[in-house]
């Protein structure tokens, strides 16, 4: 009589392993070949290299709460079955439109879904920030990226314009383009500052979330993201556009060119992180007299 009381104590266990198994394997077989194309984006697209970081950095913050969701209460909620079934009607709604982008973002509701289901809301609310952030690892829709990149190229020739007047050299700009005496730059896609805007606002979120203890503080360091991408992508083209002037027109492509680029982007960085920390240290003083 025991060991019959005991078998199915035994059983369900392993029942459930092997069903999660079962399920974790038809998602991995599903999802494999667009996680695989999203990779292969961000390692021939310089405008998502960053994506290979964003995975990681959402590991690392559910990893700095591991003493929190060891000590929650875990208790699976089946309503994290409607969050998978969004998911996945998302992933069928990609495939029929033959859009990458819903395809490869459908993966983040199924896993925080999988998340719900198996541990319950006070695990899944802990995590959500993490999976959310996950959303800057996926390539923008060209149309989106379109749309973006080429307000952004005409902003980035107008302020460079009015920056290298200011080396005393004279400049004509036409639309996105800016004619120097020896040489005409042409803003593209990669000029643009999309490029920059992507990747700081990956570095913008995860600064607000860490540092800034307020959220409508972090609300606003994520605002500032834009601005800073464009002040700083406007200055590489000033500085590309006074360098091709002064030292020579091999300057805009080359060693030189991408030594250029990197040394703004960290520009970029620093001026963030400077905000960020500014923003924290003005808070400080409100939130201790409160």
């Amino acid at each position: 009589m025991t060991k019959s009381k005991q078998e199915p104590r035994n059983a369900s266990p392993l029942l459930t392993w092997l069903a999660w198994a079962v399920v974790l394997g038809l998602l991995a077989w599903v999802y494999a070949p667009h996680v695989a194309g999203m990779v292969a984006n961000w390692w021939a697209d310089p405008n998502y290299s960053h994506g290979f970081l964003v995975p990681l950095i959402s590991a690392y913050l559910i990893w700095r709460q591991r003493k929190e969701l060891a000590e929650a209460t875990k208790k699976p909620n089946y309503l994290g079955l409607a969050v998978v079934a969004a998911g996945l009607l998302v992933l069928v709604l990609g495939q029929l439109a033959h859009e990458f982008y819903l395809r490869r973002i459908s993966l983040i509701p199924v896993m925080w879904g999988l998340v719900l289901l198996a541990w319950g809301w006070g695990v899944a609310r802990r995590v959500l920030f993490a999976f959310v952030y996950l959303i800057l690892m996926v390539p923008l829709p060209y149309l989106l990226y379109d749309a973006v990149a080429f307000p952004l190229r005409l902003i980035a020739a107008q302020i460079a314009a009015w920056g290298i007047r200011l080396f005393g050299i004279p400049v004509y700009l036409e639309g996105n383009v800016i004619h120097l005496p020896n040489i005409v730059m042409d803003v593209v896609d990669a000029c643009s500052g999309i490029r920059s805007l992507i990747s700081l606002l990956a570095v913008g979120v995860i600064l607000a979330y860490l540092i800034i203890p307020k959220r409508w503080i972090k609300v606003v360091v994520v605002l500032l993201v834009p601005p800073v991408a464009v002040f700083t992508n406007a200055l590489r083209v000033t500085l590309a556009g006074v360098l091709s002037q002064w030292v020579g027109p091999q300057t805009l492509e080359g060693v030189m060119h991408d030594f250029v680029g990197w040394l703004v982007f960290m520009a970029g960085f620093i001026l963030l992180l400077a905000i960020t920390l500014l923003l924290k240290k003005l808070s400080s003083p409100r939130e201790e007299a409160s």
